[in-house]
């Protein structure tokens, strides 16, 4: 795959756009079709993103939290065999920017589009005017295709990037995993900690996650852990551990069978299911307790 940084390209393409955080199964319904076009037309499957979101620079109050790491992102999108990934700047300026110069400047000038394929909620231009429909005009205009992929639906749910961050929040892992068609996954760094899960008896990977992701409510998760392109099983505790008087979110994973200094290494954490809330313990001994239950419960949730 080929990774272009808003320069000119002059082979044919079928393109797609949007902001594709998470790669959800409705991306994947676009990039299968793209890459289907684009063999129909003997083109390039070609895929546009920005960066960072745009919400981030045209309303940062309410931009939304990470699904996917840069890294994350373009690891999935090649996985699916899209040839090339155009990456463009989102700033102040290209905030300002109708539509119509977006596609002209910005597609129609720099590369040989032959068809654009956009979800049916895609918005392009200064205050989202370019809907898909208004593509279509320009497509008449400039000669290229434009089609629409309507929303894909489980249990009468949208798939969406917002629905699935508010399912993360709540700690719905599991039904998350329907919507990704994978399970949710983080990218962290090992960090020192305070050494108190080893006094336990339960040694813990300290993790600070690489970008501002979406994190799952408070709790006990079942899990599993990338270490150097090994997968390993575990069970990750997020939360302010209220039982040690703590103020500041931890991420914890026991790595089980493991035993190795993985100190500064970045890991990915991919959560299975929720396992219990957090819970604020009056004695190490019941939390100890509960710590056994966890990993009890962790192991047989894993082995399914």
């Amino acid at each position: 795959m080929e990774i272009i940084y808003n320069r000119p390209h002059n082979s044919e393409l079928v393109l797609t756009i949007g902001s594709f955080d998470g790669i959800h199964l409705g991306h994947r319904e676009i990039m299968k079709k793209t890459i289907q076009e684009a063999e129909r037309y003997n083109s390039d499957s070609a895929l546009l993103t920005f960066n960072p979101h745009p919400l981030e620079v045209v309303a940062p109050a309410v931009a939304p939290k990470s699904l996917t790491s840069y890294h994350q992102k373009l690891e999935l999108i090649e996985k699916f065999g899209i040839n090339r990934i155009i990456f463009k700047r989102f700033t102040e300026e290209f905030a300002q920017l109708p539509y119509q110069e977006f596609i002209k400047k910005y597609l129609v000038d720099r590369f040989s589009v032959n068809k654009i394929i956009v979800g049916a909620d895609f918005r392009c231009g200064h205050q989202s005017k370019g809907t898909p429909e208004k593509i279509k005009e320009l497509g008449n205009k400039y000669g290229f295709e434009v089609e629409i992929i309507p929303a894909i639906k489980i249990d009468d749910q949208d798939i969406s990037s917002t629905y699935i961050r508010e399912l993360i929040k709540e700690g719905a892992v599991s039904k998350v995993k329907r919507q990704l068609g994978r399970n949710f996954k983080i990218e962290a760094k090992v960090v020192s900690g305070d050494g108190r899960g080893r006094e336990l008896g339960y040694p813990t990977a300290n993790l600070k996650p690489v970008t501002d992701y979406v994190i799952p409510s408070a709790g006990v998760y079942a899990c599993r852990i990338k270490v150097e392109d090994e997968l390993y099983d575990g069970v990750v505790n997020l939360g302010y551990r209220p039982t040690f008087n703590k103020g500041e979110f931890s991420i914890e994973v026991n790595i089980f069978d493991f035993s190795d200094m993985i100190y500064e290494q970045t890991v990915e954490l991919e959560f299975v299911e929720r396992i219990r809330g957090e819970l604020d313990f009056s004695t190490e001994e019941e939390l100890i307790e509960y710590i056994e239950q966890d990993v009890q419960e962790a192991k047989e949730i894993l082995s399914i």
